[in-house]
């Protein structure tokens, strides 16, 4: 009994004798906590020292609490972890060596050092910084972190992983706000994911929609599909994309662009607004308008308003306008002959182009050709124009009129023509007289961007104006009515130059100030020069 007593007050005195310095240090602090209390402001409090294996007061370090060795803090619900600290009288905090922060079950950071401000809940950590949120892990050099707004701040770089999203971005400045999980990121800003990946220079992003917004210069590559844009924003979830300044979509050769852009990428569809342009992949066909739509998958494209085709042929252009343009993709089956059973003989496979179709007060304009139609068709498969409803074209000062109107290509430039039913060509031998031919078919040939010889078959008939020279100057001395089932007309400078009747035909000569009015002009001889585009913005009048 002696023995176990004097054990007990052998080991009181020993714990006494090391708690005694702690309590002698601990007797200089209540002014010194009072006065940091009060600094701290009733509402956050004071720092709480839970933990410290080492805790002694500094006088030279402006009376700071030294602490060391699995240091534990507490202010305002937030947790603090360090190997070594010194806690100040105004209630600043630096901490060193595996420094942890804690604020509630999800917000976590870590970093090698940290000077925390109690008064007015801000931390600035540096070296090794790792912030993790739920999914989400930020590793930066330094931050800045306010944990009455839980907002965080990094100006030197910054990576960041989403275990959910599987993404990884980069930026060299970020902010993020945790309690609305979005980020706003800054200067070279990349977003990486398996399906896409995203530059920008600024950008924000909302972890908890996978919804980025843009501003400033973006480009989006996802596959095949590369999309540019200045301003808007992309669901990275759904590949959905609202872009409200200039911004384009490339996919499949194509190029769509516009002032405002919406794009499905499942879906395969593109939308644009204001100053539209499709452009193929090379580059000698583009499409503008004031509205346009792409669908990548069945790869058509539609654009109206203002439309206008521009095309490329040989060192000229083509400019079109209708109501509407539309194309789509073109199959042609090459294959030549057939054999026992049907089979193929020979066959060169399939031709793969599009189709180009202008609808509704069709005009176009080319230094050598202009027409005017309800209803335009081009074919690059065949390199075939096929004028319909109401067609007129213009080659120098030829007209040409009929119900169809096909215009064969030949490295770009006009090489045949194809007039189908009522073909009535008209020229103009001086101001008040026309030079015509009418039949049922015709078939134009083409050299060096001119008509230079029509074949017209099936009641074919002309009223022709003979010339002659005179001192030099040109004027008509009479009219060849005729009538013939087969004619051939040669031009020259653009006007008729020959005609050649080919089978039997029924013609009267008449002199000029003789011929009878009635014989002077067919029925259907209507000049439709009032029609005719005489430069690019001639294809817009009505």
């Amino acid at each position: 009994m002696r023995t176990r007593t004097a054990l007990a007050s052998a080991l009181t005195a020993r714990r006494t004798m090391r708690i005694l310095p702690f309590l002698a240090a601990a007797s200089l602090l209540p002014s010194a906590t009072a006065s940091a209390q009060s600094e701290a402001g009733p509402q956050d409090g004071r720092v709480e020292i839970l933990n410290a294996d080492v805790w002694e007061f500094d006088k030279l370090k402006n009376g700071a609490q030294l602490l060391k060795g699995n240091v534990r803090f507490k202010h305002a619900g937030a947790i603090m972890l360090c190997d070594s600290a010194h806690l100040y009288e105004d209630q600043r905090v630096d901490a060193f060596g595996h420094v942890s922060i804690h604020q509630g079950d999800t917000l976590h950071a870590n970093a090698e050092r940290l000077h925390y401000d109690a008064k007015h809940r801000m931390a600035r950590l540096e070296g090794n910084v790792r912030l993790r949120d739920r999914d989400m892990d930020l590793s930066t050099p330094a931050l800045d972190y306010d944990l009455r707004n839980r907002r965080a701040v990094y100006t030197q770089g910054g990576t960041i992983t989403s275990r959910s999203e599987n993404n990884v971005l980069t930026s060299g400045a970020g902010t993020y706000l945790a309690d609305q999980r979005r980020f706003v990121f800054s200067r070279n800003v990349r977003l990486d994911h398996p399906q896409h990946t995203i530059v920008s220079d600024t950008m924000h992003y909302a972890t908890s929609t996978g919804v980025s917004e843009f501003f400033g210069p973006t480009t989006i590559t996802q596959g095949g599909t590369v999309i540019k844009t200045l301003r808007g924003e992309y669901d990275t979830r759904t590949e959905r994309a609202r872009f409200t300044r200039r911004s384009s979509v490339q996919s499949k050769g194509r190029l769509l662009e516009g002032d405002s852009l919406h794009y499905d990428r499942r879906l395969g569809l593109g939308e644009a607004w204001g100053h539209v342009v499709v452009t193929d992949s090379g580059g000698d066909m583009r499409a503008l308008g004031y509205v346009g739509r792409y669908d990548e998958i069945k790869e058509s494209s539609m654009i109206t308003g203002h439309a206008e085709l521009q095309m490329r042929m040989g060192a000229d252009t083509l400019f079109l306008h209708g109501d509407t343009l539309f194309t789509v993709p073109t199959v042609r089956d090459t294959t030549w002959g057939n054999g026992p059973g049907g089979k193929p003989v020979y066959s060169l496979g399939e031709s793969r182009g599009r189709t180009i179709t202008a609808r509704r007060g069709v005009r176009f304009f080319k230094n050598d050709l202009q027409g005017a139609c309800d209803t335009l068709v081009y074919a690059d498969t065949d390199s075939m124009i096929i004028m319909r409803h109401h067609p007129v074209l213009w080659n120098g000062a030829d007209q040409i009129t009929g119900d169809t109107i096909r215009i064969a290509l030949r490295d770009g430039q006009a090489h045949r023509l194809f007039v189908e039913k009522n073909a009535f060509l008209l020229s103009q031998a001086d101001s008040a007289h026309l030079d015509q031919v009418t039949g049922s078919m015709m078939t134009g040939y083409f050299a060096e961007n001119e008509l230079r010889s029509l074949d017209v078959e099936g009641n074919a008939r002309t009223v022709y104006f003979a010339r002659e020279d005179k001192d030099g100057e040109e004027r008509l001395i009479g009219v060849n009515r005729a009538d013939c089932s087969r004619i051939r007309v040669t031009m020259k400078d653009g006007k008729v130059g020959t005609v050649t009747f080919l089978d039997r035909p029924d013609a009267v000569l008449y002199p000029l100030e003789k011929a009878p009015p009635e014989e002077l002009r067919m029925t259907g001889a209507v000049y439709r020069g009032e029609e005719r585009p005489t430069d690019r913005e001639g294809i817009f009048r009505d």
